[in-house]
């Protein structure tokens, strides 16, 4: 029984000592400043390859965008090769299909990350997954866009294009919350620039 409670008592110690140590090393002022000093300096790197900006559609709605830098080691990267397996190319993304290229053999340059319509006195987050190379400068502009109101209801249209690759992004906004109806490479979904 001794032997036990012995054992038992070691292990506490044992324990506890090693709790007491990795809080002394981890939460010192030192290793807290490392963090801090780390974690600027990431977001300063991020920031060097980020853009964003704000786009006026009318008086009181404008939307905010962010577009960040492709980086391949963010992202899981699916290869596929054509018929004649003379050519290899990028079929998915993270596990889907993306838009932002005709012919899908080079990396996107970029991404849209961020999207959020100021609407109705309030900021909407916009569905921006698998939107790759928006704009030729990586930067959006107002021509890219048309806000449509209906009777209950917006649509904002977009359409995004490096040059190549072209696609359009059609948003529902009812009630404060969005969603996206067509992400779409097909012609006829670009009608809404027509009218």
């Amino acid at each position: 029984m001794k032997r036990v409670l012995v054992f038992v008592l070691l292990f506490l110690v044992i324990v506890f000592g090693s709790i007491f140590l990795f809080e002394a090393y981890y939460f010192s002022p030192e290793k807290i400043r490392e963090r801090q000093i780390e974690t600027f300096n990431s977001r300063i790197e991020e920031l060097k390859n980020t853009k964003f900006g704000r786009i006026d559609l009318t008086e009181s709605i404008n939307i905010r965008w962010k577009i960040k830098e492709f980086v391949a080691e963010n992202h899981d990267i699916d290869y596929c090769e054509n018929a004649n397996e003379d050519a290899k190319y990028i079929c998915e993304i993270d596990g889907e299909e993306w838009l932002g290229s005709d012919f899908k053999m080079d990396l996107p340059r970029n991404e849209l990350t961020a999207l959020a319509i100021f609407i109705d006195d309030k900021y909407i987050k916009l569905d921006t997954s698998k939107m790759f190379n928006p704009n030729i400068k990586g930067e959006l502009n107002k021509s890219q866009f048309k806000i449509k109101k209906y009777n209950k209801f917006y649509i904002l249209y977009g359409y995004f294009s490096d040059g190549a690759g072209t696609y359009t992004a059609h948003w529902k906004i009812k009630d404060g919350k969005s969603e996206r109806v067509v992400l779409s490479s097909n012609d006829n979904d670009f009608e809404w620039q027509n009218e």
